[in-house]
């Protein structure tokens, strides 16, 4: 009996180290086996992305998230304060001493939502000279009438009464920008690209500028941009012309008789094989248009 029991203790010891030991290969193997079939997979899916067909699927699932830049100027000349919106002395001072104009609009279409950067000149008096906002625009394609303000300008001083004056005001839609007149009245006449039109409330639009490639063809016009290019290297020259007739665009409207012009700069980055040559796109800055009384 006295061997039996320290027998049986030692019997006891190892079979538990047994255990001890038993338990953490098993442990350890799971962990080996699960490394395993990870790298597996992960050598699965390298395969997978050297597949073209593969790789198509998902460029077409996932396209560049920056899909269009828009750079947008107008000029309004002295016929039309004079003859569109028939300002009188008092109110064109007004407008000089208060009002500020718009410089430039730089609109970065992404795939949810549109940004847009409005540089404008302040009046003569604020030593600045010009400021810049921005702001961000979800549209509902399932509602025309979605639209937001870039830019108002009140045509005269505000009166005692609580009615606004009249003023212009720049908006944004989903696929146009618009020039309007508020609260003015439609006897003022046609005005606009060659044609005018009341809006739908009763107010007047000078412009309506499409932000769709297709509806502006007829507005195609040569880069001014592209005059200065002129004396540059041949291989500089050849370069601007491959990249303007594949991806970048200018678009332009003069209406003499109302003294209402506007640019349109595109630069459009669906085109994936000149954004995949190009990578990093920064827009050429465009001067601000002079301010007109």
């Amino acid at each position: 009996m006295e061997i039996l029991w320290p027998a049986l203790g030692i019997a006891v010891i190892v079979i538990f180290i047994f255990y001890v030991l038993a338990r953490y290969w098993q442990r350890l193997l799971r962990q080996q086996s699960w490394t395993i079939r990870r790298l597996f997979e992960r050598v699965q899916s390298l395969e997978e992305m050297a597949d073209p067909e593969w790789r198509r699927k998902l460029s077409e699932a996932a396209p560049v998230p920056l899909e269009q830049v828009f750079t947008f100027s107008f000029r309004l000349g002295d016929r039309f304060w004079r003859d569109a919106v028939r300002l009188s002395e008092a109110d064109q001072k007004f407008i000089r001493e208060n009002g500020t104009f718009v410089g430039a609009v730089k609109l970065e279409r992404w795939r949810s939502h549109t940004v847009a950067t409005i540089t404008e000149v302040l009046p003569d008096r604020k030593a600045t000279g010009w400021q810049t906002r921005s702001l961000d625009f979800y549209s509902d394609p399932f509602k025309s009438s979605d639209a937001i303000s870039l830019w108002e300008l009140a045509l005269s001083r505000p009166g005692l009464s609580a009615e606004r004056p009249p003023s212009l005001e720049l908006l944004l839609r989903a696929n146009s920008l618009e020039l309007r007149g508020r609260l003015l009245s439609a006897a003022l006449g046609p005005v606009g690209n060659g044609h005018g039109a009341a809006a739908e409330d009763g107010d007047m639009f000078f412009f309506r500028v499409p932000l769709d490639t297709a509806r502006l063809t007829e507005f195609r016009s040569h880069d001014p941009a592209d005059s200065a290019n002129q004396g540059n290297s041949n291989a500089t020259r050849g370069e601007t012309g491959v990249n303007g007739n594949s991806w970048q665009a200018f678009y332009s409207h003069q209406n003499d008789a109302f003294g209402i012009e506007w640019q349109l700069r595109l630069c459009d980055l669906t085109r994936k094989s000149e954004w995949e040559r190009w990578k990093i796109l920064e827009t050429a800055p465009t001067p601000l248009a002079a301010k007109e009384s």
